[in-house]
């Protein structure tokens, strides 16, 4: 009876280090694709800053691969979400700038860890960026406010950055799918900014406010 005992002990621990062993080896698997992925896309991305001679934007994608490394290793084990930056970091290398917005505004929304919130921020901040400068720098009378917009997203400062994002949705010179895509960035800022508006609105009608 002991020796049976024995015996179905000693094969429980068998399967259990066997299947922690195939659970290793995927996950090695997974993360050698998602770093050869990354890795592709990156390399992606500082050919298309080359390719522009745009100094600013090669510096962006510099950020950009910081911030994402950190958060794709962080969510290693995190199929879900590893996969939601994945598709939104080669959807941006491929020129598809508002799929790849949508899929990085997706991942903030998506069950994670404080940290991983504010680098998922950081990432879709500095994504924003990245599209901002690589599809607005040289649109005639709109370097300035894409300078300020791309400046206070990197920083984080997204109020900052809304009033420059829709004096370029406001420009004359853009092209419709410009015009789209811009007003599809703003819109994805604008309710904080209409939140902290209709606060002023409601203090200026206390007494000794809005005078």
């Amino acid at each position: 009876m002991t020796t049976i005992r024995s015996s179905s002990a000693s094969l429980t621990l068998a399967l259990s280090a066997a299947l922690f062993v195939a659970d290793f080896s995927t996950h090695l698997v997974r993360a050698e694709e998602v770093t050869n992925t990354l890795s592709t896309v990156f390399s992606s991305l500082k050919s298309s800053a080359a390719a522009q001679g745009d100094a600013t934007l090669k510096s962006i994608g510099g950020d950009l691969q910081t911030k994402a490394g950190s958060l794709s290793q962080s969510l290693a084990t995190n199929t879900v979400a590893s996969s939601t930056l994945q598709n939104a970091l080669q959807s941006l290398a491929s020129g598809k700038s508002a799929e790849s917005l949508s899929s990085l505004q997706k991942l903030g929304a998506a069950k994670l860890t404080p940290e991983q919130t504010k680098l998922a921020a950081d990432v879709y901040h500095i994504g924003t960026a990245y599209v901002i400068q690589k599809n607005f720098a040289s649109l005639d009378g709109a370097q300035g406010d894409v300078a300020k917009a791309v400046n206070s997203l990197r920083n984080g400062e997204t109020l900052a950055a809304l009033p420059a994002i829709q004096s370029i949705a406001q420009n004359a010179k853009l092209t419709a799918p410009q015009k789209e895509l811009i007003q599809s960035v703003a819109s994805q800022y604008a309710p904080g900014v209409e939140k902290v508006g209709n606060a002023l609105r409601g203090l200026g009608g206390l007494p000794g406010f809005g005078k």
